[in-house]
């Protein structure tokens, strides 16, 4: 898929000279930021589920920690 981007020429310049520093196109090295990207929100989205799960399995019918007794003192917390 193509797409149309506005940067300024300044920034593209230095740009494709890093490119090219580094053996790469600018397409490439755009293409390769934005996978890096979208994994990197995979992987925090993937890992929050996870927390989420560990956390839930922890809890009991009540919702408190498995294990857990309701003292007085938890009635008047702030």
């Amino acid at each position: 898929m193509n797409i149309t981007l506005s940067v300024p020429p300044a920034v593209v310049q230095e740009a494709r000279e890093l490119a090219e520093s580094r053996n790469t196109s600018l397409n490439r090295m755009i293409r390769d930021f934005l996978m890096q990207a979208v994994e990197a929100a995979k992987r925090k989205r993937e890992k929050e589920v996870d927390d989420f799960c560990d956390f839930a399995m922890g809890l009991g019918d009540s919702g408190l920690p498995k294990g857990y007794v309701f003292t007085r003192a938890d009635a008047y917390e702030d």
